[in-house]
């Protein structure tokens, strides 16, 4: 019995950092204020503007749906998931009917 709970825990205590480590580094969610060709300014809902590099790798979506960069417009809610070098590795935008249903 006490080798079943110790090989439970040794399991736990593996699995926990791949786990955090799933979620990336960090992500920055708000309303995007001015879109560039290499780079984001997002506003977040503390008022502060933070600007996200955007890579060749960024991938884009439009809820579920594969998405270009063309469809990131000023004023759009926006999430970003940063990459180790804090570029932008995915930007999500609402789906269009959240979109819809949030004016």
């Amino acid at each position: 019995m006490r080798k079943a709970i110790t090989y439970s825990c040794m399991a736990i205590l593996l699995v926990l950092p791949a786990a955090a480590l799933a979620h990336g580094h960090g992500h920055v969610l708000g309303t995007i204020l001015t879109v560039h060709p290499d780079h984001l300014d997002v506003k977040t809902k503390d008022g502060k503007s933070v600007s996200v590099p955007l890579a060749k790798s960024t991938r884009y979506f439009r809820g579920n749906a594969k998405a270009t960069a063309s469809d990131l417009k000023a004023g759009s809610r926006v999430v970003v998931h940063l990459a180790a070098d804090g570029s932008a590795a995915e930007v999500r935008l609402p789906s269009a009917a959240a979109a819809r249903s949030h004016k």
